[in-house]
């Protein structure tokens, strides 16, 4: 006897849960080894643009100052522009998609482009973004790692021949595994990457166990490397109090504030500024790079990811007229390094200015009210995820990452409370302008919600109420069937008998096909030319089953009859009125949503 197994236990089942495991790990495996080599030239590039560099080309001037500053100090007006203009040679002339930050790209390869990536992709993005960042460039390296991981998960993908939707869950768990790896934040990765393909609350549901495993076997590869220890380091931080949360409010309000001019300095700059500068594309990023070094020479603490920086502030080492500063200064120098097409991550520059804003804050606080706000360090942290969160559009994402970066899981409540406010008060302002709605505004799933719409309105959905149903009795002369199709917005005619019943439809190509010989026309009637054996619908038939229909006998409209008696016309519908009502739906999901 023949034993039939479950469904979950089925064969093809256990082969496709096997495969995606094992492509997972895979995808993991890739992209640590990916976020070594990425940090590791990083390292190699900060060293030689920022020591190397100064020491071979003026090794006598090693310990001159000049007006007070060493030489080091003067070499960094140009160093930035040096490492720009080496970045747009490399991205304009082999992968343009590189430019920027890679997380966008990685979105958009998502939802337009089946989540195909081209090969080159991968290494142009890690030598050009370890070259802006190690040359002092304000990017992180999020962007980056999300574009060559993802970048292996999409080549994977195609050398194995996987479907569309498989190629896209593997371009996703390829941006999990390199950013787990790097930020030492698995889980945080793994929501990351299914959280910001869209602007309001929805997730890539489908890509979460794939990302998770990942993310966490590249965590692993990564921290053989590296070790386990957070990014940042914390003191203990008690729990929030509830005399503590107003103040958090206000950080979330600073939080919206700042936000929004931030990304509106950062796309502003891009569109009104180098976007016109009428130079070759290739030349921008040195330009941003020369802007750059001019406000480094300066303000020193604004170049690369800054989190030293963070950590000081964390420490409670910085002024707060200093983080003041530097949370504008972040947001115009990562506007000249990446606006010009420099190729870096918006992640890192986005929690030094969440980091500044939160110290700010919390030290103000401290000042006015030293028995409530004890610990306003703790503010940091929690500026850090809320920014993130609203900037970002991915408010669950950004508190776990932290979270994890920094260990300080005590802080959830108040980050929760910061970034949901940020997420919600932003509202589609978003530092990802590829982000969609929501999946149903995703072009990659909208062939699956067009069949579920369908299948979900009926018939009586999509007719218009009252409206007129034009028919033909079967035995109306031709000139009058001509004279009333021309004044008729219907494109199909029911024919019906003395007793008004249903015997048969006459298109405009029925129509057209009479009227080839004139001498006929006098003597045709409605019958003659109708066709017979006429499919219809009920009012309680699907959209999709009245589609289905027209295809099949390649008619515009179809007669809508009673459930009741089928040969009594109620009614018709058209393929105008399904993608009215179609539309209707979607915008009242929208609403909902």
């Amino acid at each position: 006897m023949r034993v039939k197994l479950p469904e979950p236990f089925s064969p093809k089942r256990i082969r496709r849960i096997w495969r995606g495991t094992l492509l997972g790990i895979l995808v993991g495996i890739v992209s640590g080894l990916g976020g070594i080599v990425f940090n590791f030239m990083i390292a190699k590039g900060t060293l030689l643009f920022s020591g190397d560099m100064a020491v071979s080309l003026i090794p006598y001037l090693r310990d001159v100052t000049i007006l007070s500053y060493p030489v080091e100090r003067w070499m960094m007006l140009w160093i930035p522009a040096f490492g720009g203009l080496l970045s747009g040679l490399l991205v304009f002339g082999f992968a343009p998609e590189t430019q920027g930050h890679g997380t966008d790209a990685m979105i958009d390869s998502f939802h337009r482009k089946k989540g195909i990536v081209r090969r080159q992709v991968p290494v142009i993005k890690t030598l050009a973004s370890a070259i802006t960042i190690g040359s002092g460039g304000s990017a992180g390296k999020e962007g980056p790692i999300a574009q060559i991981g993802s970048g292996f998960g999409s080549i994977l993908a195609s050398a194995l021949k996987l479907n569309d939707n498989e190629r896209r869950i593997l371009l996703l768990a390829g941006a999990a595994g390199g950013i787990g790896a790097i930020f030492k934040a698995p889980l945080g990765a793994a929501l990351f990457a299914a959280e910001v393909l869209y602007n309001k609350a929805d997730f890539e549901f489908e890509a979460i166990i794939p990302c998770i495993l990942s993310s966490v076997v590249g965590f692993m590869v990564f921290t053989f490397y590296d070790g386990t220890e957070t990014i940042f380091n914390i003191p203990p931080f008690s729990l929030a109090t509830p005399a503590q949360l107003p103040f958090y409010l206000v950080l979330g309000l600073l939080c919206v504030i700042i936000g929004f001019l931030y990304i509106k300095v950062f796309y502003g700059m891009r569109d009104h500024f180098f976007g016109r500068a009428n130079i070759p594309k290739y030349l921008k990023p040195a330009l941003g790079g020369l802007m750059l070094g001019i406000l480094g020479f300066f303000l020193p603490e604004v170049l690369r990811g800054g989190y030293q920086w963070i950590q000081s502030a964390i420490d409670g080492q910085l002024t707060i007229a200093l983080m003041a500063t530097l949370v504008f200064g972040k947001i115009i120098s990562t506007s000249f390094t990446i606006s010009s097409g420099g190729s870096g991550g918006v992640f890192a520059p986005s929690l030094f200015i969440g980091s500044m804003l939160g110290g700010f804050c919390g030290n103000f606080c401290h000042r006015i009210f030293p028995k409530i706000i004890n610990e306003p360090a703790s503010f940091v942290l929690v500026g850090m995820g809320g920014f993130f969160a609203g900037v970002a559009k991915t408010p669950i994402a950004a508190l776990i990452m932290v979270a994890e970066m920094t260990g300080g899981y005590s802080l959830i409540l108040p980050m929760m409370i910061v970034s949901s406010l940020s997420y919600l008060l932003l509202g589609r302002v978003s530092l990802y302008e590829k982000q969609v709605d929501t999946r149903l505004d995703s072009p990659a799933h909208m062939g699956e919600y067009a069949v579920d719409i369908m299948e979900h309105l009926s018939v009586k959905d999509a007719v218009l109420p009252g409206k007129k149903v034009e028919t033909f009795p079967d035995d109306l002369g031709f000139e009058k069937m001509l004279n009333t199709m021309i004044g008729s917005s219907q494109q199909d005619f029911p024919v019906v008998d003395r007793d008004n019943n249903l015997v048969g439809m006459i298109s405009m190509v029925d129509l057209r096909t009479a009227m080839a010989d004139p001498s006929l026309h006098k003597l045709l009637i409605a019958k003659d030319i109708a066709t017979n054996g006429v499919m219809a619908v009920t009012m309680d038939d699907t959209l999709n089953t009245a589609l289905k229909i027209m295809a099949a006998v390649n008619v515009q409209e179809l007669p809508v009859v009673s459930k009741e008696d089928p040969r009594k016309i109620v009614s018709i519908v058209s393929r105008k009125d399904i993608t009215r009502a179609y539309h209707q739906e979607i915008e009242r999901t929208r609403s909902r949503r």
